[in-house]
């Protein structure tokens, strides 16, 4: 019973299953044509073209030679423009606000035209759906019969003209002089491209703001047009100037030509001398200071000469002078005989003895902290009243010393008898004395200027003065006394100096009185 109960099963008919097939069957059809879902859309663009250049619906868009996009759509756009709509795929974004469009020929193969797509810099934002590439940023090729029609016949005939005149212009050598003219812009197109690579900037966005600040300018000048126009009109008039007086011009590039050619070693030798200026300005600038002072005395001396000037003191003054510039000449040339003379005098004085006077002498606890100079100014004082006397050997002096502890006794003098008395006590010596008979080491031969300065805290005996080594070090001059009323080395040697000083000045006066 339960079996007959059962319902029968109901099964489709054969048209129902000629429908789904039918279905089925134009799905797989348009899926394997269209290769996108129905009445969905994808990512589009539209771009502004001066014309369609032979593009069709479903020309691909390539990016580097992939295809990432097609056309959809191509209609009218604003004026005389096309406008083109592109549809891209995933891979084939992002693509930003300054990207660029161009429709180049695809293979010969391929047949028609395509679109190459420049997606822009990371930079630049991104284009939304259905955005639009401007037409400043799409190109177009040149077709074979936009060529033809350019050529007609007045253009021709233009072109021929211009021909034959750039023929005759280049003739009779002109070529080879505009090959010799351009010689001179190598380097100027070294330095132009040098340039312009500084005009990059080093920072980010230096050239935007560069731009930026060009569009200013221009703006104000935009908004200043009456004055452009002024300054057009000035600028106008100076160049019809210039065109008058054309013979003058082309004088003064020549001129200006031979100039910078003429210059360029001149700076060379300029630029070779800044860093001696370099060093000069270095060294004067510690005297900077003190020039105001010396400026300011310098301009009252001038203030007191300015009245030697008056027409009625400059007369006699010449008068007065030129005795004086007449011997002037003969004057200059003793003068060569005088300073090889007092320079190494002068040099000594200045290097060895001047510093000498100037010396601390540390003498323990009896020293006076004082320089030698005032020592031997104060010693000058206790000799005031001193017996002196001058024998051949040189001025000598005789010093009376107190007298101390000790007892000494003479033998027998003639007409005296025995003398007793008390001598001085002597604790010590600096410098230590060399003994009876005994000089410290004297070299004559060296000049004073070339020894070691002296040496007053040496505390060997007189200094100990040292030879000239093999190694070419220069002696010592030691400080040394002599018997009484002798001479020293050093001093030798300058008197010696002195006396041919004088007789060099002698012989410049007599000669002046000649």
């Amino acid at each position: 019973m339960s079996e007959l109960r059962r319902a029968p099963k109901k099964r489709l008919s054969v048209g129902a299953l000629g429908s789904i097939g039918v279905v089925v069957l134009f799905v797989v059809v348009y899926f394997s044509f269209a290769k996108r879902v129905p009445f969905v859309e994808g990512y589009r663009l539209e771009g502004v073209f001066s014309n369609t250049s032979q593009l069709r619906k479903g020309s691909p868009v390539r990016i580097a030679g992939v295809d990432v996009g097609k056309v959809m759509k191509l209609k009218r756009g604003p004026g005389a423009t096309a406008l083109i709509e592109m549809e891209f795929k995933g891979s084939g974004r992002p693509i930003h606000a300054d990207a660029t469009l161009r429709v180049r020929p695809r293979l010969f193969l391929e047949g028609g035209f395509y679109i190459e797509l420049r997606p822009g810099s990371p930079s630049a934002p991104e284009l939304a759906d259905h955005g639009t590439i401007p037409l400043g940023q799409t190109r177009v090729p040149v077709q074979f019969d936009q060529v033809l029609t350019s050529l007609d016949r007045p253009t021709r005939e233009s072109l021929r003209r211009t021909v034959t005149n750039l023929a005759q212009g280049t003739d009779n050598g002109a070529a080879k002089a505009f090959g010799d003219a351009a010689k001179p812009f190598i380097p100027a197109l070294r330095d132009t491209a040098q340039v312009a690579q500084a005009a990059r900037g080093i920072e980010r966005h230096d050239l935007s703001e560069l731009v930026s600040s060009l569009s200013t300018i221009t703006g104000t000048l935009a908004a200043n047009d009456r004055q452009l126009g002024e300054m057009v009109t000035a600028l106008n008039s100076t160049s019809g100037a210039l065109a008058a007086e054309s013979t003058n011009v082309q004088a003064s590039i020549r001129e200006a030509d031979h100039l910078a050619r003429t210059a360029i070693p001149q700076l060379r030798t300029f630029n070779a001398g800044l860093p001696s200026l370099e060093r000069f300005v270095k060294a004067l600038r510690p005297s900077l200071p003190q020039a105001p002072a010396t400026l300011r005395h310098v301009s009252a001396l001038l203030a007191q000469v300015r009245p030697l000037m008056r027409r009625s003191e400059l007369p006699s003054l010449l008068t007065k002078l030129a005795p004086t510039v007449v011997r002037l000449p003969s004057l200059s040339g003793r003068l060569k005989t005088l300073f090889p003379l007092v320079t190494p005098v002068s040099d000594c004085l200045r290097d060895r003895a001047l510093p000498t006077l100037k010396t601390n002498i540390n003498d323990g606890r009896h020293s006076t902290n004082r320089p030698v100079w005032q020592d031997l100014l104060h010693a000058a004082v206790g000799l005031a009243g001193a017996s002196s006397s001058f024998d051949a050997n040189g001025p000598s002096v005789r010093y009376l010393a107190a007298a101390g502890n000790s007892t000494i006794a003479t033998g027998s003098l003639p007409g005296l008898g025995k003398l007793v008395g008390l001598g001085p006590q002597i604790q010590g010596a600096s410098p230590q004395w060399l003994g009876s008979g005994k000089v410290s080491p004297f070299r004559p031969d060296v000049a004073c200027r070339d020894a070691t300065p002296v040496n007053l805290q040496s505390r060997t005996p007189f200094g100990a003065a040292t030879t000239r080594s093999a190694g070419g070090k220069a002696p010592t001059i030691a400080v040394t006394k002599r018997s009484v009323g002798g001479a020293t080395g050093a001093g030798s040697t300058l008197r010696d100096a002195l006396r041919e000083i004088t007789r060099a000045v002698d012989a410049v006066s007599s000669g002046g009185r000649r």
